[in-house]
């Protein structure tokens, strides 16, 4: 039962990094695009380095993050601690 859960999941993970990779490819063809028009560089150059960008950096910022996952919460700010109200009269 466990095994197959863990199959589950780990196809899950495949499916997830597939649709990422595909993203990441059509977020760089519209810069690609977007650049070729504006100022003419090459489409391929563009399109293959913000590709790999756009998919390498957030990959190596969630990897940074999870390597430290104690120190997260203390980088955060208490955003409720301005909120409290005092009644004076």
């Amino acid at each position: 039962m466990m095994e197959m859960a863990i199959r589950r999941l780990n196809v899950l993970e495949f499916i997830i990094l597939g649709v990422v990779v595909v993203l990441a490819l059509i977020a760089g063809a519209l810069l690609a695009w977007l650049l070729e028009s504006t100022i003419g560089v090459s489409f391929r150059l563009v399109w293959g380095v913000a590709s790999v960008l756009f998919f390498v950096v957030p990959g190596v910022l969630v990897h940074r993050q999870s390597l430290s996952p104690d120190d997260a919460g203390q980088n955060r700010v208490n955003l409720s601690s301005h909120m409290t109200t005092r009644n004076d009269g």
